[in-house]
């Protein structure tokens, strides 16, 4: 799979390093020749030293091969620019952008640029261990500010013998998996459940007042 990779700061760095020891035909851009050199001998792509929109620049990555583009330079104009020269020009099967100001949300969807917001990624994970400590969050659904998100629910002593059904909150918290001493299995509306339970759920964000006291309290709460 070759992927084309607009900047080459920490987070362009890291994706561009794993996609290479997974194998992937990977070519990195970076208007600083230091910060592609920070790759090292462990990245066995391409680099290339330019602009993420340009299109000379582009096409020597092999921009017309690729079947994804990613923009993740520090500049949100810069990478929006990038997606759609990739999207538009070079008709890139999937292109995604790193957004940093959500208030550019809008522009992105408007031109049809998928995209990763990432400092609404922080500020949600952090608001999750500092509030919601009882969930162990796996993903947020492909919008950012979607209030759906997978979730682990470790059962303590109060949810010895209720169901699943018991446990289910109607549009707001469905199970999907039970893990009990090692054996995963999907439940039906009767499973019955026992304590030190793992189940795997997809909730709304803030449903975990309602179901809190069925779960084991892992992390000291802030006063």
């Amino acid at each position: 799979m070759h992927v084309v990779i607009a900047g080459c700061g920490r987070v362009g760095s890291d994706l561009a390093l794993r996609l290479s020891a997974g194998e992937n035909d990977v070519a990195v851009i970076d208007e600083s020749q230091k910060k592609l050199a920070k790759l090292g001998d462990a990245f066995n792509g391409q680099i290339e030293v330019g602009l993420p929109y340009d299109v000379d620049v582009l096409r020597l990555c092999g921009i017309e091969r690729a079947v994804a583009f990613v923009a993740v330079t520090p500049s949100d104009n810069a990478n929006l620019m990038a997606a759609q020269v990739a999207m538009k020009v070079f008709n890139v099967p999937r292109t995604i952008a790193r957004l940093d100001d959500p208030a550019r949300a809008a522009s992105y969807d408007i031109l049809g640029v998928e995209y990763v917001a990432g400092a609404h990624m922080v500020s949600t994970v952090l608001y999750q261990q500092i509030i919601e400590t009882e969930l162990d969050f796996h993903v947020t659904f492909n919008d950012p500010y979607s209030e759906v998100a997978i979730v682990d629910l470790h059962l303590g002593s109060e949810a010895e013998g209720t169901t699943v059904a018991d446990l289910e909150i109607k549009g707001r918290l469905r199970i999907s998996a039970v893990t009990r001493r090692g054996t995963t299995f999907i439940p039906g509306p009767d499973t019955v459940l026992h304590a030190d339970d793992m189940v795997v759920a997809a909730t709304q964000h803030g449903v975990l007042r309602k179901v809190k006291k069925y779960l084991v309290d892992k992390k000291p709460r802030l006063e």
